[in-house]
């Protein structure tokens, strides 16, 4: 399967107008397809167009000057048609797709690049207790007592996770809301109990505070009075309350992956666009889910201050 990157190249005025395409093998059956555009004149046509030197009341100059501008509007989009039916040959040609484009030609193929990053958020969500082991001075989860807030269906996916895996789960909901089920079923299968609480104190209790999406707002003024790290998913952050840091949770290739695409690629786009781009598109070629491609890619999370 081929996958395409489209970058812009400079072009040099003397030279003729050609389109270079070359691979990247990100992994077996996955290539990714790097498509050079000389797109130059396009994306930089708003320095070329026409304005009057002076101010002039003439009717004459004022249509004249709109006229010229018109003119070089319309020529800018015949070449944008034109780039653009060379650029659906060379995809057709070499079977690529999808297609993720540079910010600045991003408007060939209007791609939702917040997909990508909600991918790997999702991801990051599903294997948090990964995102734990890698943060620096966490220590073994084993002996930690952990806090968790959010929804209902992320503290069944936390409380499954961790009942085996920490000392002590500690559950926060508001007044009101149903215990996790999973909280009782995690109990006749381990005999390990969850502490499930509508008392804030319990923040005091413990130096891991995990907040899912979708948390309840009333818990929101809490961090202010936690001494500790918060992973929060939610905002895709972890604040260390102590030090007075603030990292976001990022996804990270593998050496061998870092060194073919190189560092003009990885630092293209975004945090997480190309990352959660490239997981994707593998889980559509090899029909897995992302954990799977995860695994497979040799991924890791990362945290960049």
């Amino acid at each position: 399967m081929n996958i395409g990157i489209l970058l812009p190249a400079e072009k040099k005025w003397w030279k003729p107008v050609t389109h270079k395409t070359y691979s990247i093998e990100v992994a077996e059956n996955l290539n990714l397809m790097v498509c050079l555009l000389p797109v130059n004149d396009i994306t930089n046509h708003r320095k070329h167009r026409l304005t009057p030197r002076h101010t002039c009341n003439h009717r004459g100059w004022g249509d004249l000057f709109s006229r010229c501008d018109d003119s070089g509007t319309m020529r800018i989009q015949s070449l944008r048609k034109r780039y653009k039916a060379k650029i659906d040959r060379i995809i057709e040609e070499l079977n690529i797709w999808p297609i993720l484009g540079h910010p600045d030609i991003s408007s060939f193929y209007q791609v939702d690049t917040s997909v990508f990053s909600r991918a790997v958020k999702e991801l990051a969500i599903h294997r948090f207790d990964e995102v734990l082991k890698a943060i620096k001075g966490v220590g073994a989860l084993i002996k930690k007592e952990i806090l968790v807030t959010g929804s209902s269906e992320y503290l069944e996916h936390a409380i499954e996770i961790l009942i085996t895996k920490v000392k002590t789960v500690n559950i926060l909901i508001p007044e009101g809301v149903n215990e996790p089920v999973e909280a009782e079923k995690a109990f006749l299968e381990t005999g390990i109990p969850v502490h499930i609480t509508t008392d804030c104190s319990v923040i005091n209790r413990t130096a891991i505070w995990i907040r899912f999406p979708y948390d309840h707002e009333s818990f929101d003024n809490l961090p202010r009075n936690f001494k500790g790290i918060i992973v929060d998913f939610g905002a895709m952050k972890i604040i260390d309350t102590k030090a007075r840091k603030v990292f976001n949770i990022g996804i990270d290739f593998s050496d061998k992956i870092k060194r073919r695409l190189g560092q003009q690629l990885l630092s293209t786009w975004e945090k997480n666009v190309l990352e959660g781009f490239i997981i994707l598109a593998c889980a559509n070629a090899w029909d897995i889910n992302e954990p799977e491609v995860f695994k497979r890619l040799d991924l890791r999370f990362s945290f960049i201050s």
